[in-house]
């Protein structure tokens, strides 16, 4: 069974008249989060809005006898009226805070208790599988185990997410990407733009972002570490041209890269009797 403090304890008696759940959604660094509950509520400092339609079924399984317990994903559906969370939906939150695989935290409090009165009932992994319409929202939450037991692709291209790509690239995964890629930086600029280790794909997800005024193409944000403005190619007939990387931002918590203009530049390497007349002193 749950052990509670005894501020919490007495607070749940038979006399009780208000015991409530609130949850963090962190984002981005995890530094920062969404809070929600049943209605508007402050705990301590932090402000946690009343849109939660259903709690849902979260549960634990135990197994006394081989020392296993298990907490169970589970799904909370919320208000996705206007202006609900912050001024905002909470699904235009999605595209801005990045909530997909950070974590989450689910509190149990009453009445007026302070913040550190309140007792964490469990902590997971926000799930990517969002689903919402004008009127609600439901979120997918998941265990830590969820960490070590993915589902390949994690993040894909989906309408609702990025309803601004290309339709030649919906559904189709992003890519996660695992090794090194940097810099050569033992090559002096701008060769160094044009020597990275090796190159790997990422995929246009808005094909004119508004705010930026560029392109926006996106890699799965779980494996990246960090992202380089001299580091954007353009592919094509076996070549690789690199973006003038002034025209170049990049973001590594949300693993999204931009860039604009129509100018790209590449070396290519001589080659046959044209490069024996170059080379010749």
């Amino acid at each position: 069974m749950l052990d509670f403090n005894t501020n919490l304890s007495n607070a749940l008696d038979k006399d009780s008249t208000e015991s409530y759940w609130y949850l963090k959604l962190y984002y981005g660094d995890e530094t920062n989060f969404t809070g929600v509950s049943d209605k508007d509520r402050t705990v301590g400092s932090d402000i946690y809005y009343g849109v939660v339609i259903d709690w849902g079924s979260f549960t634990y399984s135990l197994s006394v006898e081989n020392f296993i317990a298990t907490q169970n994903a589970w799904t909370v559906k919320i208000a996705n009226t206007d202006k609900s969370v912050n001024g905002s939906r909470f699904s235009d939150l999605l595209n801005s805070n990045y909530y997909e695989s950070r974590k989450w935290e689910l509190y149990q409090s009453s009445g007026s208790l302070s913040s550190s009165d309140s007792e964490i009932l469990g902590s997971g992994i926000i799930s990517g599988d969002f689903s919402y319409n004008a009127k609600s929202l439901t979120i997918r939450l998941q265990p830590f185990s969820a960490k070590h037991n993915l589902e390949v692709p994690t993040s894909k291209v989906t309408q609702t997410t990025f309803p601004n790509a290309p339709e030649k690239n919906r559904n189709i995964p992003l890519p996660c990407l695992y090794g090194d890629f940097s810099v050569d930086t033992t090559f002096p600029t701008p060769l160094d733009q044009y020597v990275a280790q090796t190159k790997v794909p990422a995929v246009i997800v808005d094909e004119f972002n508004e705010t930026d005024n560029k392109v926006e193409a996106r890699v799965d944000s779980v494996a990246v570490d960090t992202l380089y403005t001299k580091n954007v190619y353009h592919y094509k007939n076996g070549m690789y041209s690199a973006c003038d990387n002034s025209n170049v931002t990049v973001n590594n918590t949300t693993a999204s890269v931009k860039f604009s203009g129509n100018t790209f530049y590449a070396f290519k390497e001589l080659t046959g009797a044209q490069a024996a007349v170059d080379r010749t002193p």
